[in-house]
C-alpha cells in the first residue's frame, strides 16, 4: 500500500513536471517560430496613394479622410499607416523592445516574427497608451531603405476584432515601387531637405512656376517648399496651420476660403486656401477716363506632418490669374514625394 502511494505521488509529481516542461517548450517555440504568409495581389487589395503597402481592409472599411489609412466606423476600427524613409527594416526591428514599443504609443503584450512573402516583418500586440480601452496590433515591415508601420486600433471589448485586425494586417503586400509620381510637367526640388517634386532641377527652395528661382518682386505667382525639423502634436495642428498661413500672407489682408484635410505621399495634412486683394493696374474706361482696378489674389498652403520629427510646408501665392495658378499649385503638390 505504501509502495502504491509512493508511486502515485511520484507519478503525479512527474506529470506536473512534464506539464511545466511542455509549457516552457511550447512558449519558446511560439516565440521563435515566425508566422508565414505568402500573399498574392488581389482585387480586394487597396493601395493608398503615397504608401508602399497594399492591404485587404475589413468589409465596410473606407480610406480615412483625416489620416493615412482605413477606418470601419461601425466598429470603431482604424488602420493607420506611417512610413519612415531612410530607415532599414533591420534597424527598425531592433528598436521593437518593450521600451521602443512604448515610444510608439503601445504597451507591449507580445510580439511575433512574421515572414511576408519571404520578407521579414514583426507583429506587435498591446494596448494604446492614450486609452486603456483601446487595443492595438502593429505590423512593421520594409526593406533596406524604408520601414512601414501599420497600426490596427480596435475597442478592447470587441473580442472578434482581434482576428479582424490581424487578418487585415497579415494580408499586407509590401512593394517599394508602389508610390507613383505624377509629375504633371513640373520638376521642382528642395535644397537641404528630404523631399522633392518629381525630378531635381537646381538647388533652391523657391521657384516661379517655370522652375526659375524667385526674384525679390513677385510678378504673378511663386511656389515655395520648406521642411521644419519639429513635430506638431495632433491637437495643435489646426492652430499651426493658421499661424503658418498668417505668416506666409503677412503682407496682405486675407480671408480664408477653405480648409480641408489631405493626404500626400502617405502623410496627413491640412490644406488652406485664402483670398486677398492682388495686383492693381490702371485701365481706361469707355468714357476715356482712367481707373484703378485690383485683381483678386490667392494664397495656397499645405502642411504635412510625419511621426518622425518633420513638418513640411508647401505654399503658393498668385497675385494675378489666381484661379489658374491655384490649380497649378495643386498639381505641383500632388507630385510631392519624400526621398532620402
Amino acid at each position: 500500500m505504501r509502495q502504491g502511494l509512493y508511486f502515485a505521488k511520484n507519478v503525479g509529481g512527474m506529470l506536473q513536471f512534464a506539464v511545466v516542461i511542455l509549457l516552457v517548450c511550447g512558449a519558446s517555440a511560439y516565440a521563435a517560430s515566425p508566422i508565414y504568409k505568402n500573399n498574392v495581389l488581389t482585387a480586394q487589395h487597396i493601395v493608398l496613394p503615397g504608401t508602399h503597402v497594399a492591404l485587404i481592409p475589413p468589409a465596410g472599411a473606407r480610406p480615412a479622410p483625416d489620416f493615412v489609412g482605413f477606418e470601419l466606423q461601425s466598429r470603431n476600427i482604424k488602420f493607420v499607416i506611417t512610413e519612415k524613409i531612410g530607415a532599414s527594416y533591420s534597424e527598425s526591428e531592433s528598436t521593437l523592445t518593450p521600451e521602443g514599443v512604448e515610444a510608439l504609443g503601445i504597451t507591449l503584450k507580445e510580439s511575433a516574427k512574421v515572414l511576408l512573402n519571404s520578407a521579414p516583418a514583426m507583429l506587435v500586440t498591446g494596448s494604446s497608451n492614450s486609452s486603456e480601452s483601446v487595443s492595438v496590433q502593429l505590423l512593421v515591415t520594409g526593406d533596406s531603405k524604408l520601414t512601414v508601420y501599420i497600426y490596427g486600433y480596435y475597442p478592447e471589448t470587441d473580442k472578434s476584432a482581434v482576428n479582424t485586425v490581424r487578418n487585415a494586417l497579415l494580408s499586407c503586400i509590401f512593394d517599394p515601387s508602389a508610390v507613383k509620381v505624377n509629375s504633371g510637367g513640373y520638376s521642382l526640388s528642395s535644397d537641404g531637405t528630404s523631399f522633392k517634386f518629381a525630378d531635381e532641377v537646381n538647388l533652391t527652395r523657391f521657384y516661379t512656376l517655370n522652375g526659375e528661382p524667385v526674384d525679390d518682386q513677385i510678378e504673378e505667382a511663386f511656389y515655395t517648399s520648406t521642411v521644419l525639423n519639429e513635430s506638431i502634436a495632433q491637437e495643435d495642428r489646426d492652430t499651426f496651420a493658421d499661424t503658418t498661413i498668417a505668416r506666409f500672407l503677412s503682407s496682405y489682408e486675407y480671408t480664408v476660403d477653405s480648409r480641408r484635410n489631405v493626404n500626400y505621399a502617405g502623410l496627413s495634412g491640412i490644406e488652406t486656401i485664402a483670398r486677398f486683394d492682388g495686383a492693381s493696374r490702371r485701365v481706361r474706361t469707355s468714357s476715356g477716363g482712367m481707373v484703378t482696378r485690383t485683381s483678386e489674389g490667392k494664397g495656397y498652403q499645405v502642411v504635412l506632418f510625419d511621426n518622425f520629427g518633420h513638418t513640411y510646408v508647401l505654399s503658393g501665392i498668385a497675385v494675378k490669374n489666381a484661379d489658374s495658378y491655384l490649380s497649378q499649385f495643386a498639381r505641383i503638390t500632388s507630385t510631392f514625394l519624400i526621398v532620402k
